[in-house]
C-alpha cells in the first residue's frame, strides 16, 4: 500500500487529480493512510517539488466535518515552504482551492514530548493570521482516508505579520471576518474551534507527534480553519483579524 505514495507524486508532477485510495483499499485504517501520508511527505522532500517542510495543519476539526468524512478526530497534513503566497498579490491557481481564516504559531524550540493546554504557549515563540489555500485534489469525493493519505489537502498559505507577545486564552476573543469583493462571507471569534485556539494548538501538536513527525523551531502550525470554508471565486479578498491585521489578495 505504501507505493501509493508514488502515484499521488506521479499525480501531482503531471498536473492530475489524486487517486483516492480507499477506492483501490476499501479496507485501509486511519493508520494505513498515515503511512502513506508519511511516504508521500518524504518523496516530496526528495523530489524537492515543494520544497522543504514549513510546518503542520490541523484539519477536520469540526465534529461534523469528521462525521461527513467518516473519521473520530481531526487529522493533520505537512506544509511545504513552496506553499507560502504573498499578501497584495494576485494568486493564479491551478487547481480547486477553498481559503480558510486561520490562525497560525510559530515553534520556538523543539518539542518532543506531550504539552497541555497547560504548557504549550512555553513552545510558542510567535503567532500571527493566516490564510490557508487548501485543496483536496482528489479524483474522486474523499472520505477521512483519502484526505489524510493525499496530505490532508494541504496546499498553500498567506502568512500575516507575526506577533511576539505570549499566548494566552484572550486570542479566542480576536474577530475574524473575510470579505469578497467588498461583501462580508462570515465573521466569527477565533476560539470558535475545538474547546478554543490553546486547546486546539494542544492537540494539533501532540497529534504531530503521535504520527513520528519532528517539531523544530522556525516551523509554524495552523489549527484549522474559524468559520465556514470559502471556495476560491475571481475577485479581491479581505480578512481582518482585529488587533491581528489584515490579509488582502486578489483571485485572477
Amino acid at each position: 500500500m505504501l507505493d501509493w505514495s508514488k502515484k499521488l507524486l506521479a499525480s501531482l508532477q503531471n498536473g492530475q487529480p489524486y487517486p483516492n485510495l480507499s477506492k483501490e483499499h476499501p479496507n485501509a485504517s486511519v493508520a494505513n493512510a498515515y503511512a502513506v501520508q508519511k511516504q508521500f511527505v518524504s518523496l516530496l522532500e526528495q523530489s524537492q517539488h515543494w520544497g522543504e517542510v514549513a510546518g503542520f495543519k490541523a484539519a477536520v476539526t469540526a465534529h461534523l466535518a469528521q462525521q461527513a468524512m467518516g473519521l473520530d478526530a481531526g487529522v493533520v497534513g505537512v506544509l511545504f515552504t513552496k506553499g507560502a503566497r504573498k499578501a497584495d498579490y494576485t494568486l493564479e491557481l491551478d487547481r480547486q482551492v477553498l481559503f480558510e481564516t486561520e490562525i497560525g504559531f510559530v515553534v520556538g524550540r523543539n518539542i518532543t514530548s506531550p504539552v497541555t493546554v497547560d504548557s504549550v504557549a512555553e513552545y510558542i515563540s510567535a503567532y500571527m493570521p493566516v490564510i490557508e489555500l487548501a485543496a483536496p485534489n482528489l479524483a474522486e469525493r474523499p472520505n477521512g482516508i483519502d484526505l489524510i493519505a493525499a496530505n490532508s489537502a494541504s496546499y498553500g498559505f498567506i502568512q500575516g505579520t507575526q506577533v511576539t507577545s505570549k499566548i494566552s486564552t484572550d486570542i479566542d476573543t480576536t474577530r475574524i471576518s473575510q470579505r469578497h469583493n467588498g461583501e462580508e462571507l462570515y465573521s466569527v471569534n477565533a476560539g470558535a474551534i475545538m474547546e478554543g485556539q490553546l486547546d486546539a494548538l494542544t492537540w494539533l501538536i501532540n497529534e504531530i507527534l503521535i504520527q513520528g513527525y519532528e517539531l523544530k523551531p522556525q516551523q509554524f502550525l495552523i489549527t484549522g480553519t474559524i468559520g465556514p470554508m470559502t471556495p476560491a471565486m475571481p475577485g479581491r479578498y479581505s480578512a481582518d483579524f482585529a488587533q491581528l491585521g489584515e490579509i488582502k489578495f486578489e483571485v485572477a
